[in-house]
Order: C-alpha cells, then structure tokens, then sequence
C-alpha cells in the first residue's frame, strides 16, 4: 500500500502535536479507542473496520508539499523547524492492542487501545475514528438485520448510497462480516471474495422498444443464473421461456407483504415454483422482522440506505494513561478516557470485566484486546474475512437474549476490577 496522506487528519491535530512537542511532552501515552454510545434501541455493536485502519496508520506518511503547507499555516506560524523535521521523518512506531474484527462490543469498552508517543498517539485518531467507526455502524446494522431474517439471506445493495468508492468498499466488507451473504459491489466482490449478485433492473429495458426484445435479449447473452426486477403481472408469461436462467425476481416495493404474494400466485400459476422473490425497497431491520412475522413469500432481502446510510455508532478517542517522567500517569477527568489506565476487558459468558492490563492473568473470562502492532511492526498475522464472519455468527447467539432483540431494553452487565475501581476520581 503506498503511503496514506499524513494530512488526513484534523487540523487542530498537528496543532496539538507541535504544542506537545514545544512543551517537552514526548513522553508516551495509552488512548482507548471505544464506543461512546448506541442508538437507544440498540443492545451491541460488532466490531469492523480495523485491519484497514491499522494498515492506514502504518502507512501514514508527511510529504515535502504538505509539510511546506503547515509551515505556512497561522496556527503554525511560532513552531519551531525541528517539530516540522520530525513530520519529514513521521513512522508510527507505538504498540495497537485490539479487539478481532467481527467481536460483539458494548459502551465503554476499548475496541482498541494505542500506546505511542504522544505526538504519534494524537495524529492517527481521525483516521481510526472514521474507518473504524463507519464500518462498524455498517456491521452492526448487517448483524441486526440478519438476526431479523431468521437465517434468509440478507444481501448489499448498498454500494450506490454510499458517498464515494472507498465507503462502499469499506461498506460491502463490514456487511459481510456481520452477516450480509453477498453484495452488488464488484470491487468488494473482487478483491474481498465476497459472494457477488447481478440484478437486471428496470433501466435496461428503457434501451428496448418494448420488453419482449429485452427478455429476448436476455435469453440469448444471459450467462448462468440471474436476478431480474419483477416486471408487471401482465409481463411475467414473456419470462417462461427464461425460467431456467433466472435465479431470483427482485420486488422493489414498499408494500411487500401484499405484493409478494401477489406476485407469488402467479409465479405459481406459470409453473415458474422455483424463482425465488427477492425484496427490498426502504427494508431496515424491523422491516424485515415485519415480513418474517407475517409469513410473507419473501426469500431473500436486499438491503441500501439502511444499511450502509442508516444510524451510526459513536466512537472516542480518549487519553487513558501518561509518561511526564519515569512511571505512567493513569488519566481521568472529564476530558480522558472513561477509566483511567491501561485496560484489558475479560469476556465471561455472563458478564464483561474491564480490568487494568496487569491484572488480566489472574482474572477469569478471555481476553478481548489482542496484541496487533509492536514498535510499529506487525505481530499478529490478519484475520481472514470468512474467519470475522464467522466470530460474529458464533459469538452473537451466546449473548443475553435481551441484548439480541431488535428494541433493547437495557445494557450489557460490565463490572470493574478492584484495581480499576481505586483509580477512579472520589
């Protein structure tokens, strides 16, 4: 991967760093990455998005250009040339402890924790907070809207509502591994290995003068399965003759429940049993769980806006601990991170237990936070994607089955060490 812009960052960001740096503070510091809060309604979050943006961080480099820019800069303007020098020379060299992609996570808890240099430590918070905090909010979704579908496909039609290439491509991998079975994204499809779908929508048939030449024109290039949009009732006998190469009719409809069983009778009618229908149109979650609960002929879900647009989670990017001499400062007040210190959270079947590092051995349950970065090398080799997907299909049935409902009514039980509750402020 080449370089990531090192300016792809807040501006305030550098300020801070060249103000560290002036003042002496070089010391290192422990940040935890983790979630700020959840829609009301929501009783998890699954965890993405962190290869990505610890490759990013790796890779993050200052060039000529952009440092000539920030010497020019008036926040910048009495900064001595040595913290510029240091920009020249800028590699991540601290340590990434983080919990696996694909992991159930609650408020509070550190998703990912950075010990650095201060200067470094307060750089690379943009870009984790965006890469990890979109695609988590898209996992989450994903993993709900499959709980929802009962174990029908739920599927990414998500990439068009995204704002740009690189969200989709975030979008459509953070979909699978919380639950997505395939996506429209052809990149994603491509490079992730990610279950692809075609659908033929209504557009094509506009480059026809009427729909029997595009269905025709469909029975002779039509390679393997495919999905088509529903055509009218009136249209469905012109695809008899390609009922063996349709996989799927996707029904765009916001009223599916009528409409696909409408549409269902007369496919049966046709003798066309065996084409599945495939719906969307505005689904979220509870739109999902409205259908499977009123029995509706839909076999499968494509899902856009809800899932790749729909509600975010929250994420900070919080101080925990600071060296300003020879032994480490643990971090509290209202500006630093909920507890104070450098954390592990032990996961027990019934319970969380966020516990300062050094205690974690002695403490029941599995460690959640994994060792990713040291000294700024990899340690750890990636996760692959179907072993996130996996994670998430394993770990979420064993959850509370509070938490999994689709309106949570309460939180995840998180106790603290002892050790932990004695650094906490009187």
């Amino acid at each position: 991967m080449a370089g990531a812009v090192g300016l792809q960052t807040e501006l305030f960001q550098l300020v801070q760093a060249a103000v560290y740096h002036a003042d002496g503070l070089w010391g290192e510091a422990t940040f935890d990455l983790y979630l700020k809060d959840l829609p009301e309604d929501w009783g998890f979050a699954v965890v993405a998005g962190v290869g990505p943006a610890i490759e990013g961080v790796l890779a993050t480099r200052f060039t000529e250009e952009e440092i000539a820019w920030l010497r020019q800069r008036p926040s910048l303007s009495r900064i001595s040339d040595y913290f510029f020098e240091t920009l020249t020379d800028f590699v991540f060299s601290g340590d990434i402890d983080a919990m696996p992609e694909g992991t159930p996570v609650f408020p509070g808890q550190p998703i990912l924790r950075v010990t650095a240099p201060l200067q470094q430590a307060g750089l690379i918070q943009s870009r984790l907070v965006q890469t990890i905090g979109y695609a988590t909010a898209v996992a989450t979704r994903a993993a709900r809207m499959s709980l929802a579908a009962q174990g029908r496909p739920v599927m990414d039609f998500g990439s068009r509502r995204t704002s740009g290439a690189e969200a989709a491509w975030s979008a459509a991998r953070a979909a699978w591994i919380g639950g997505c079975t395939a996506t429209t994204n052809a990149l994603a499809a491509h490079t992730l290995h990610i279950p692809e779908i075609s659908v033929v929508s209504g557009s094509m048939f506009s480059a026809y003068t009427d729909p029997t030449s595009a269905y025709a024109v469909l029975g002779i290039h039509g390679s393997g399965a495919i999905y088509l949009d529903a055509p009218r009732v009136a249209d469905l006998p012109r695809l008899v003759p390609l009922k063996n190469d349709l996989r799927s009719l996707r029904l765009d409809s916001r009223e599916l429940s009528t409409s696909s069983r409408q549409l269902r009778r007369a496919l049966d009618d046709l003798d066309m049993a065996s084409l599945s229908i495939l719906g969307s149109g505005s689904l979220d979650e509870h739109a999902i769980a409205a259908l499977r609960a009123e029995d509706a002929p839909v076999e499968m879900f494509g899902v856009g806006s809800a899932l790749t647009a729909g509600r975010p989670v929250h994420l900070s990017y919080r101080i925990a601990q600071l060296y300003r001499g020879p032994t480490p400062e643990p971090a509290s007040g209202r500006w630093a991170a909920p507890w104070p210190g450098r954390k592990q959270v032990m996961r027990t079947p019934a319970r969380d237990i966020v516990c300062l590092d050094r205690e974690a051995n002695g403490l029941d349950g599995a460690p959640l936070l994994k060792p990713v970065v040291r000294q700024g090398a990899l340690v750890s080799d990636a996760d692959s994607l179907p072993s996130m997907r996996a994670r998430c299909q394993q770990q979420l049935p064993r959850l509370p089955s509070d938490i999994l409902r689709l309106r949570h009514p309460g939180e995840r039980a998180i106790v603290l060490s002892e050790e932990l509750k004695a650094l906490l402020p009187r």
